[in-house]
């Protein structure tokens, strides 16, 4: 219930490996139809596009997205690593594919920066990535403010 990133055996590295490769390639193939869905359904419906189809994909992936992460990270703090990427990136870029690299960017980042933290400070893993994440979020509202990005 409650995961931990530094006790994950070389399996769980595996099998997380092989599915987000498989959701990245998944959503690179269904990019336009996804992005169509999410911005104006009733288009997509009239476009001739099996709606349904596609928000059960979605779900999909975010269901995936959600058990990897709790496997990683733990319940407690699986929507903190979900929500911060996309509301840094939305403060940063103005279209949904820049919003979806720089999250992938920032996410990368943070995560990398909190292990580091976490090793070198000997604090937990996953608040240590939160909390590189909060300070994240407050610089990019500070520069926004000051610069009008």
């Amino acid at each position: 219930m409650f995961g931990s990133i530094l006790a994950m055996k070389k399996s769980d590295v595996v099998l997380s490996l092989i599915l987000s490769i498989c959701l990245i390639i998944t959503y690179i193939v269904f990019y336009n139809r996804l992005f169509l869905i999410s911005f104006d359904e009733k288009f997509a419906k009239s476009s001739g596009i099996n709606v349904s189809f596609y928000q059960f994909l979605i779900a999909i992936i975010t269901a995936l997205v959600v058990v990897l992460g709790m496997r990683m990270m733990g319940t407690l703090l699986i929507s903190s690593l979900i929500v911060f990427p996309a509301i840094i990136s939305k403060k940063l870029t103005n279209s949904f594919k820049g919003l979806v690299i720089m999250s992938s960017i920032t996410s990368i980042i943070c995560f990398l920066a909190g292990i580091l933290i976490s090793f070198y400070i000997n604090l937990p893993a996953g608040a240590s990535i939160v909390f590189v994440y909060i300070i994240l979020l407050i610089i990019v509202n500070i520069l926004k403010s000051i610069v009008k990005l």
